[in-house]
């Protein structure tokens, strides 16, 4: 959760999720004419992210189910379904379906992700909720753990923490 406020996570998501939701789209609207390719793919994403998250990390590591949730695609799936649907244009489709979908995607995530974006205080610092779990629940090798290093004494080496780390 502590991390998905970050850039990256709102810029290479959807661009990544686009990929599949055109090859869907391509192989349903050209062969079969049925325009759900695009909420056909999220919600077998969704699923398979689902039981990735809840073996590898539940399962196998014991971290927190509630804390891992994945990323919800199904606003802009259905927008550009939508406008495949009333268009019947490739070109259309491409322009504004896929500027929806990556549109649609931090709003239609923003109501389960909102309440962890809350102010709190822990150790006479004023953070985020979801930055406070981030920093209970250390995860080597991700973002966190170096933001957490970051705030260390690894300063003192010049204000080169990412390479040390």
């Amino acid at each position: 959760l502590d991390w998905k406020d970050r850039e990256y996570w709102v810029t290479l998501t959807p661009v990544m999720a686009i990929m599949f939701c055109g090859t869907a789209h391509y192989i349903l609207w050209q062969h079969f004419r049925l325009p759900f390719g695009a909420t056909l793919v999220c919600t077998l994403l969704v699923i398979a992210e689902w039981i990735v998250r809840y073996v590898g990390w539940h399962g196998w590591s014991h971290y927190p189910i509630n804390l891992i949730t994945p990323a919800y695609f199904t606003a802009g799936a259905l927008a550009m379904d939508a406008i495949l649907l009333l268009s019947g244009s490739w070109a259309v489709t491409g322009i504004f379906g896929a500027s929806l979908f990556g549109l649609l995607f931090f709003p239609s995530n923003w109501a389960w992700l909102g309440a962890f974006h809350v102010p709190a205080e822990a150790n006479g610092l004023v953070m985020t909720l979801a930055d406070l779990i981030g920093f209970e629940n250390i995860r080597t090798g991700t973002p966190e753990y170096i933001r957490i290093i970051e705030r260390g004494t690894l300063r003192t080496f010049g204000q080169h923490s990412t390479p040390v780390s």
